[in-house]
């Protein structure tokens, strides 16, 4: 039997040429800042809980007794991180620059990234003790820890990095590159495997040489039936489209390496100019915010969290109605309420002073920005505060996918499906979906299904009276490939399974 010729572009991750037991677990949307605009990631507790259960799993791969027989366990794990590991974006460096991520010629563009990766390497990647007194996830110090502990069990380990939109900085700035995969990822570059750069170079069309290769944008792999990516490549505010393509082509891996994948390297309208202009509204309100009130620190505490919203367009609707709110209750909070709006028309009006701003946006989004513009000189609170409210309407991730959405995801497609492709992976909307499909052919019994991780952070929900409250949320999927078993017990060789994490603390709650 002939092996089936691989679609346009796609590069496979190469094959092992043992028959050996695998486990392929996927996260997305992480999200480690700088903290400097708001904490997005998970608590440290979550992080233990999670790579604790790693390694639970690496241990009794077959969910067999602790005597499992030596051709049940595992001889490699592959952790795939699958986008939005590190946010370059989410940072008030940014503003007390008055530099901007799209501003890729400027000198100082390389070193504020690099700044901002230094303190999300001293706050998600060292113990508690060199994050003394700044927020702490302690992400990469778990994930280096349990790498170390499953190598010394004889299990290979091999992290795979994702590129997402948040954190594709570091496909430009190779020292920002260098500090992700020594310091957070803990692998030197004499330990990076050949298959891996060889991988890369061919995936990307970039040089095999690099001494820290640029993140993948997708990972494909036959036994694991598997294609994951972040999936902004179908979001088009958060890629950028070229002469060549632009979102409604969809997915095209060969011309996307024509082109080096500059739709996912390039500044673009959605992560680069929207979240970096919010993180600059956040800035400039919380620097010079008198805290003397009550109301001012709640206000501060809001500021904190405005980045655990989706779309965070939601979170400015919600400070200016607070305000407001504060302002009617006490005649006192009005220079408050006062100050706020005025912090939100400047940040406003520089957003939309930018030639990138509406250079960037879609047509549709360059309509709105129009509407914004002419409404804004009204200076009407009320109007302020409907405006953002139809921009986080317009900006909803989505809720669900449509079917006709699901058959265009390239695993479902007739040649991706002949290679044995049946999981679709993505992130991105932070909304956790699963989906199946069927299909005509093969005419054998084949189950499709897409899965999305959603995001590993702390949301903000909305209780069922009244009020709101912080709830940490992740989800990881865990794909058993056990050729070695196969052998003896084919129906168990193959298994993949999500697991969900909702979580309350009392550090949660304290606001």
């Amino acid at each position: 039997m002939t092996e089936p010729t691989l679609p346009p572009g796609l590069v496979m991750w190469p094959e092992s040429d043992e028959a050996s037991n695998r486990l392929c677990v996927l996260i997305s949307d992480v999200h480690c800042t700088d903290c400097s605009v708001g904490n997005q990631t998970a608590e440290e507790t979550d992080w233990q809980l999670f790579f604790d259960q790693l390694r639970v799993s690496c241990s009794h791969p077959a969910n067999q007794a602790a005597d499992a027989a030596p051709g049940e366990m595992l001889d490699e794990l592959l952790l795939i991180l699958n986008g939005d590991i590190v946010d370059l974006i989410r940072s008030s460096k940014w503003a007390e620059a008055g530099v901007y991520p799209w501003h890729r010629d400027d000198p100082r563009f390389s070193e504020i990234v690099v700044a901002i990766m230094r303190d999300i390497v001293l706050i998600h990647a060292g113990p508690l003790s060199t994050a003394e007194g700044k927020p702490y996830s302690g992400f990469f110090y778990w994930l280096r820890r349990t790498i170390s502990l499953l190598q010394a069990r004889g299990v290979t380990v091999t992290v795979i990095p994702i590129v997402g939109n948040h954190d594709k900085e570091l496909q430009v700035v190779p020292a920002a590159r260098r500090m992700f995969y020594e310091e957070c990822l803990g692998i030197a570059t004499q330990q990076i495997p050949d298959r891996y750069r060889v991988w890369v170079a061919r995936q990307l069309g970039t040089p095999s040489d690099e001494i820290y290769p640029s993140l993948p944008v997708y990972f494909a792999d036959r036994s694991l039936r598997l294609l994951a990516t972040h999936g902004q490549w179908r979001d088009p505010d958060n890629v950028c489209a070229t002469k060549e393509w632009n979102p409604s082509q969809g997915w095209q891996p060969q011309l996307w390496r024509r082109e080096q994948y500059r739709p996912f390297h390039e500044p673009c309208f959605g992560d680069t100019v929207a979240a970096g202009l919010l993180s600059h509204f956040i800035w400039c309100t919380a620097k010079d915010l008198s805290k003397d009130s009550p109301g001012a620190q709640r206000i501060a505490r809001l500021l904190d969290e405005m980045d655990l919203y989706r779309p965070t367009v939601l979170a400015v609707a919600r400070l200016l109605a607070e305000a407001r709110r504060l302002a009617r209750r006490d005649n006192a909070e009005t220079d408050l309420r006062d100050y706020i709006l005025q912090c939100f028309r400047g940040s406003l009006g520089e957003w939309l002073s930018h030639a990138t701003t509406w250079q960037s946006a879609s047509r549709r989004m360059r309509m709105r920005l129009w509407l914004l513009s002419i409404l804004r000189h009204l200076r009407w609170t009320w109007l302020d505060l409907l405006l953002m409210e139809m921009m986080a309407k317009a900006q909803e991730p989505e809720a669900s996918i449509s079917t006709a959405d699901l058959l265009r995801l390239p695993a479902f497609q007739t040649a991706y499906r002949a290679l044995g492709l049946r999981l679709h992976v993505e992130g991105h909307t932070h909304i956790a979906l699963e989906a199946d499909v069927r299909f005509r052919k093969p005419r054998e019994r084949r189950n499709y299904t897409y899965v999305n991780l959603g995001a590993w952070r702390d949301l903000i929900v909305e209780k069922r009276n009244s009020g709101y409250r912080r709830r940490g949320m992740g989800r990881a999927l865990y794909i058993f490939d056990l050729a070695r078993l196969a052998r003896t017990a084919p129906e168990n060789a193959f298994r993949y399974y999500a697991r969900d994490l909702a979580s309350w603390s009392d550090r949660r709650d304290c606001w």
